[in-house]
């Protein structure tokens, strides 16, 4: 698998369960992606907050890593590994 470094605003729908982030689904590039699985999470402090990575999947093949910034509550798409 083939990873590639994105960083690109994304729009995302998510919930809160047991006091975390859950991740529904997410637009990129005009496509709706629906999270199958969250397959990781972990978090890095920022200045004054923290980014929360999640490695998801998606319906096909491709991997993503998708961030979440708790100081300006945005979302980026940060890497996309890819098969093939």
């Amino acid at each position: 698998m083939r990873f590639e470094d994105i960083f690109e605003p994304i729009e995302v729908i998510t919930y809160f369960r047991d006091g975390q982030l859950q991740p529904l689904r997410f637009r990129w590039n005009g496509r709706v992606y629906r999270v199958k699985q969250v397959n990781g999470q972990w978090q890095e402090h920022q200045g004054h907050g923290r980014q929360i990575h999640y490695s998801v999947s998606s319906d096909g093949p491709d991997q993503f890593e998708i961030l979440f910034d708790s100081g300006d509550f945005s979302w980026q798409l940060a890497r996309v590994g890819m098969t093939g």
